[in-house]
């Protein structure tokens, strides 16, 4: 995104808060408070205390230059669990040409340590393109050095910026999907997560590998972006546009009338091979990546190579023991809860595995055996630490 000063018509303070509102009676259960930087803002720690108020998990996404521990102090005071800081590049000076600035690297780097010492989760996130594409692994390294509860590499989708970089060909990134899958078992218990490439639930479910649970395109579903004058499109990277909160009937009436939400929740309007393809319930493609080169929301997504073979996928009924179940339900955030059992259950059919146990689950689950993140937030009706959460901006 471009970012420079604040624009006139930006959401104020009070609209902010009427949307949170909104948000808490729709049901919504995480807010990402993102920009830009959202530490410009100065009613930022009144927003995050309003929607942690309201029972909402809260994570920031920053460039980390203005955090200190002064103000890592506040995040916590105000109910932020986590913070996600980008890194692009394991040289500072290569990094800092992305990012714009001199000192950018060593800023996020610092953030990231301050953060982490006062207890906050924290996340690092990469985008990779053509010019950091060798650079995954010393990435991957740094962020497990610095503590990181999750490691996300976006794959570049060429709207905004991105326009000016180069994104990875089909071929490159099915090829970088397929490292991740044996990456994130080498870096266990740290969370490795494909952002903007759906298809990476498919080469798991075709390796047999944990990743089931986490990723697929959310565009519109399960997320969107509230800009910051309050447009209301279906993910951070689109531009296509569903309403605006000061529409009459506000945030609540685009989201569940707008045609452009309402068409992304159908899957059968899929197009192309997204529309064909037996992965379309697991997969589904990258909505913008689909819209930045077609302007069609349900066009196939041309960053993947598969070519479906129409074969149904298994969905041979499954019993889930009670131990496994009561280990599901301590998942304290309900739209991540239904992932993980969906892509548990996707898992153990690929193993040819007709219970669900714990065990089970220990291979499915990325993230198992690392401390529960986010563990003193808000419990549910019994007190109990999460097994997993997805939280990234």
């Amino acid at each position: 995104m471009e970012a420079g000063k604040a624009a006139s018509h930006e959401l104020s303070t009070g609209e902010c808060l009427a949307v949170l509102g909104e948000l808490k009676t729709l049901g919504t259960e995480m807010v990402i408070l993102t920009g830009g930087e959202p530490l410009l803002r100065r009613d930022i720690y009144e927003i995050a205390s309003a929607a942690s108020a309201a029972g909402m998990w809260v994570v920031m996404g920053t460039n980390g230059v203005l955090v200190t521990d002064a103000v890592a102090a506040r995040m916590i005071d105000c109910g932020v669990r986590g913070v996600a800081v980008s890194i692009d590049s394991i040289d500072a000076e290569r990094h800092d040409g992305f990012r714009g600035g001199r000192g950018a690297f060593a800023a996020s780097v610092r953030a990231l340590e301050v953060c982490r010492a006062r207890g906050l989760e924290v996340l690092v996130q990469t985008t990779v393109m053509e010019e950091n594409y060798d650079e995954v692994e010393p990435l991957l390294d740094l962020a497990q050095r610095l503590g990181a509860w999750s490691f996300n590499l976006y794959f570049l989708v060429q709207t905004g910026r991105g326009e000016t970089m180069h994104e990875l060909s089909p071929a490159r990134g099915e090829a970088m999907l397929r490292r991740l899958v044996s990456l994130q078992q080498q870096y266990r218990p740290m969370l490795v997560r494909a952002k903007c490439a759906p298809h990476f639930k498919r080469i798991a479910y075709e390796e047999g590998e944990a990743g089931l649970d986490s990723g697929g395109c959310m565009a519109g579903v399960d997320y969107c972006r509230i800009t910051p004058d309050g447009d209301v499109t279906p993910c951070p990277y689109m531009t296509a546009v569903a309403g605006n909160v000061r529409d009459a009937g506000g945030f609540t009436q685009v989201w569940q009338e707008s045609p452009l939400l309402l068409s992304l929740r159908d899957t059968s309007l899929l197009g192309g091979r997204c529309g064909a393809c037996e992965f379309r319930e697991l997969c589904g493609g990258c909505r913008c990546r689909s819209y930045a080169h077609t302007g069609d929301v349900l066009a196939e997504d041309p960053g993947c190579t598969y070519v479906p073979t129409g074969v149904p996928l298994d969905e041979r009924p499954l019993v889930w023991s009670p131990a496994a179940r009561a280990r599901l339900e301590r998942i304290p955030i309900a739209f991540i809860r239904g992932k993980v059992e969906r892509g548990v259950e996707a898992f153990a059919r690929r193993q040819g595995a007709p219970i669900v146990t714990p065990e089970l689950m220990e291979s499915a689950i990325q993230g198992s055996g690392r401390a529960p993140a986010f563990a003193n937030g808000p419990p549910r009706e019994e007190p109990s630490p999460p097994l997993v959460a997805e939280s990234t901006p």
